[in-house]
């Protein structure tokens, strides 16, 4: 059997048996295709896009649908065309998630863990920067006290001023006490209680088991990858990475277990990444269409993703730079 033909068993299976959402992934291709070349697109050309994940032209209007209600996007109608584009308030948290998936690196970690405390809190504010707290991996300790080992101190600084809660926080620096032999162990403990480590593994075991077989088929040189398959390869890679990565609160390496499955999986997702993204622009290119023609040129963030990107395709490269 040919490697394209093994791959798509591969990729019909994980179709197949992977549970999509139609609105997470049309999330996932705005993200991964549209974000860095104008931010929108036809809804024929998303319609004809979701057709290769098995969503039909209902499923695709009902996804952009919710998405518009929830404001993630937006949408305008030319004649009898519609189009999508990402709405000004999600942008952020597309540039967020961008960095989260694209660029990020283990830091070090100072060995200092940042507490936020929001006893002057009421409630409905205290739940609103819980969840932001979250998005930046804080979590909820003990009552009314969050905690994070090591946060962006800008990040927090402008979620405070963001949310106007600057004056009724209170933001305290502390260091692990190691007065006992067993320091190490209850540390653990407390982090299994309070962080998802366990439930992290498994979905960053089970990410590997789809997608190693590919990494590996991808390294054979000696057939080319049809373009189709590229964009269909390139979507679920990110789709299901970016899932898991938003509810990873990336915590420091000493915290972890020795063999964190974290670091193979973006091992992966770089080395599939840098061999389909090509072609499989050149698909994406093919189909997707902005009311002013084709899809404009992709800005400097998107070749800068995963160390850096560099097209071998003339046609394709002078399409794109």
């Amino acid at each position: 059997m040919s490697m394209s033909a093994k791959i798509q068993q591969i990729i019909d299976s994980v179709v197949k048996n992977e549970t999509l959402s139609g609105t997470s992934l049309i999330s996932t291709i705005f993200g991964d295709s549209v974000l860095h070349r104008g931010g929108n697109i036809s809804l024929a050309s998303l319609i004809q896009l979701l057709e290769l994940f098995g969503f039909n032209d209902r499923a695709v209007r009902t996804s952009v649908f919710r998405l518009v209600k929830n404001d993630w996007l937006c949408s305008d109608k030319i004649g009898r065309t519609s189009f999508y584009r990402i709405t000004d308030s999600s942008r952020s948290t597309y540039l967020q998630a961008e960095q989260r998936i694209y660029n990020d690196q283990m830091k070090e970690w100072d060995h200092y863990w940042d507490l936020i405390l929001m006893s002057s809190l009421d409630t409905e504010n205290k739940a609103l920067l819980k969840k932001e707290l979250e998005w930046l991996g804080f979590a909820n300790i003990s009552t009314n006290l969050m905690a994070y080992p090591g946060c962006n101190r800008i990040e927090l600084q402008r979620l405070l001023v963001d949310l106007n809660m600057s004056e009724q926080v209170v933001v305290f620096k502390a260091e692990t006490l190691q007065l006992f032999n067993n320091s190490v162990d209850t540390i653990g403990r407390m982090l299994r209680t309070n962080w998802p480590i366990d439930e992290l593994r498994q979905r960053y075991l089970q990410f590997l088991d789809i997608f190693r077989e590919i990494g590996v088929l991808l390294m054979q040189e000696n057939e080319q990858l049809e373009p189709v398959q590229a964009f269909q390869i390139r979507t679920l890679l990110i789709h299901y990475y970016r899932r898991i990565l938003l509810k990873d609160p990336a915590l420091p390496l000493e915290l972890l277990p020795t063999d964190w499955p974290a670091i193979s999986a973006r091992t992966l997702s770089m080395n599939i990444y840098k061999k389909v993204f090509e072609p499989a622009d050149e698909y994406f290119l093919s189909v997707a269409a902005t009311a002013e023609g084709p899809m404009p040129n992709a800005t400097a963030h998107y070749w800068r993703r995963f160390g850096g990107l560099v097209a071998t395709n003339e046609r394709l490269n002078h399409a794109l730079l």
